[in-house]
């Protein structure tokens, strides 16, 4: 019985950063305010992965993040190229038939101290499953919260002591809060009518 050729450690290591999340590389080129964008990056910010390789403005790699994180985005590409030294960044991409997708950039800034131009180089996580199964868990979490409350009103009530049924009820209200954030938007069924999925 013949043995299958061991891996060629290109694949091997392929493998790895895809089980990591990670979707591709960057080079930003501070002094031209250019960023080269590998392809799997680039089609995830809905730009042509051979224009992105070869680098993009820094406006359209903007242009592409979501409203609500670009200026935060933008001035923490800046402070970086100013200053040198590790970078870590968080974003959303803008919407596509892909959804919207939460996107890490990590890696390193260097300077050069007798020109002062600055580059950037690293990786970017998709870290959209991962913030997924967090919520998930976190309901979980939270629904076992409010079953366990329930029957402790339920104790509470049984003893016949008002501060300790006070407290219990504040505890309710406070579960009650948490559970409302995983609740999806009502959708209207006509005038006046919604309905809600849990």
């Amino acid at each position: 019985m013949t043995q299958a050729p061991p891996p060629h450690p290109n694949d091997e290591l392929r493998a790895v950063l895809d089980a990591s999340g990670v979707v591709g590389a960057w080079v930003h080129d501070h002094w031209a305010g250019r960023l080269a964008l590998s392809g799997d990056f680039a089609g995830l910010l809905g730009l042509d992965p051979e224009v992105a390789a070869a680098g993009v403005s820094l406006g359209a790699f903007l242009d592409r993040t979501h409203p609500e994180d670009r200026a935060r985005i933008e001035s923490c590409l800046h402070a970086a190229g100013e200053v040198g030294g590790p970078i870590e960044a968080e974003f959303r991409t803008l919407e596509s038939e892909i959804g919207t997708r939460k996107l890490l950039i990590r890696g390193r800034v260097e300077r050069n101290a007798a020109d002062g131009t600055a580059q950037g180089r690293g990786i970017v996580i998709d870290t959209t499953e991962n913030r997924s199964a967090d919520l998930r868990q976190a309901e979980r979490l939270v629904n076992r919260m409010a079953e366990h409350v329930i029957a402790l009103r339920a104790l509470a009530d049984g003893l016949g002591q008002a501060n300790l049924t006070k407290l219990v009820d504040g505890l309710m209200i406070e579960i009650g809060f948490e559970l409302a954030k995983f609740l999806h938007e009502p959708h209207t069924l006509g005038p006046g009518r919604t309905e809600r999925h849990h």
